[in-house]
């Protein structure tokens, strides 16, 4: 073996064994970091020394800081190695590198139909509308794959050119040069419905949220609406600050939230005075989480709105992203989160909507591809009848 390889291997080594000591600081704080980090090293040597087949020494490191941090036994702490970690920064700004459409598998072709397509992105600008169908990128065939295939495939092209087939509704199938770019998703969409009832759909608590949210407000109360529904079913969650400053508009002074610490210390969030008055409505389900949880449950709390849906998870516990010297980071759960009448969702395990609706398994299918209408989405049309009560 060359003296430069042994070197690398060194270096190699000694970050793993420096983030070793940082993650069993920062998780395992009762455990010696030190013994621990011994111990690590040990597990390393004898790999290096003894171990008949090949191996990457920081993916060893990769994989024993995501066990200790599974370890944990909390769903939603995890460890990301540098290529995660990087795709998760762009996730959390609501941006991404790629052509601009939202793709579902397609049965009947084995392709992938295009669901919607981002306003102004890549793909509308180049002619791509939601119900084509992509067969291929860059003249390899994506038919029977994954969304992951496809994926891997437009994002080589980042900077350039991806050629993208597609089958058209007519039958016919067109090469469509589309650039490939970053993009970003407004986690926002609104409409007027019948009846005066403005309709905000909240797709993630993200950056912007709060303002792409409050903007559509101010639109459809321009436009004349005299209710509103939020829908954040599937909602994810996201930031704090975006929950905060969103709750801060609609409500009237008070507490809007509150996030404890490990040692039971508290941080309170108020709003001011001014807010939102028209009857309202929140749509929830099963896959509404953290912030869009909370953000049904203030807006219930202060008798602003009637919760519509199916019952959600219950998760009560914030994560804050410590990142690592070697572009990898650890995402654990740090605070407590309490509804402002102290609620912990929890353990009362989610939300019961004041109005229990569920979808068909037709429709759950329907929506979650973004094919079901409002007419049709019996959820939102029970929230429309609460409104008109």
């Amino acid at each position: 073996m060359r003296k430069n390889d042994l070197s690398g291997r060194a270096a190699a080594f000694l970050a793993g064994v420096l983030a070793a000591i940082l993650i069993v600081t920062l998780v395992f704080g009762g455990v010696s970091p030190l013994f621990a980090s011994l111990k690590y090293a040990s597990l390393l040597r004898i790999v290096r020394t003894r171990f008949i087949g090949d191996y990457d020494v920081g993916e060893v490191t990769d994989g024993a800081l995501a066990g200790a941090v599974q370890s944990l036994d909390d769903h939603w702490s995890y460890y990301m190695d540098a290529e995660t970690y990087a795709a998760y920064q762009d996730y959390s700004a609501n941006v991404y590198q790629g052509i601009g459409v939202t793709i579902s598998q397609d049965e009947e072709s084995g392709g992938f139909l295009i669901v919607s397509v981002t306003k102004d992105g890549p793909a509308q600008r180049a002619g791509i509308a939601a119900g084509d169908i992509i067969l291929a990128v860059d003249g390899e065939s994506v038919v029977g794959g994954d969304t992951g295939d496809v994926r891997t495939l437009v994002q080589a092209d980042y900077g350039g050119t991806a050629v993208v087939t597609v089958l058209r509704e007519d039958g016919s199938t067109e090469d469509i040069p589309v650039s490939c770019e970053v993009v970003f998703s407004s986690p926002v969409r609104y409409e007027m419905l019948d009846g005066g009832v403005g309709y905000i759909d909240i797709d993630n608590f993200r950056d912007g949220a709060a303002a792409e949210s409050v903007a559509a407000i101010e639109t459809l109360v321009d436009e004349g609406a005299s209710a509103l529904i939020f829908d954040v079913r599937s909602n994810p969650g996201g930031q704090l600050t975006e929950l905060v400053a969103l709750l801060d508009y609609l409500l009237p002074e008070g507490v809007v939230f509150i996030r404890s610490d490990k040692a039971g210390h508290e941080s309170v969030e108020t709003s001011d005075a001014s807010c939102v008055e028209l009857p309202m409505a929140v749509l929830v389900n099963g896959d509404s989480y953290s912030a869009a949880e909370f953000f049904a449950a203030a807006l219930r709390e202060y008798e602003w709105a009637t919760v519509v849906g199916e019952a959600t998870t219950g998760k009560s516990r914030s994560q804050v992203t410590y990142p690592l010297a070697d572009g990898s980071a650890v995402h654990i759960s740090q605070f407590a989160y309490l509804t402002p009448n102290r609620v912990d969702l929890y353990e009362t395990g989610g939300i019961v909507p004041d109005v229990e609706i569920a979808l068909s398994d037709e429709d759950r299918l329907l929506f979650d591809t973004g094919w079901l209408t409002s007419g049709q989405d019996l959820q939102i049309q029970a929230a429309i009848d609460e409104l008109r009560a």
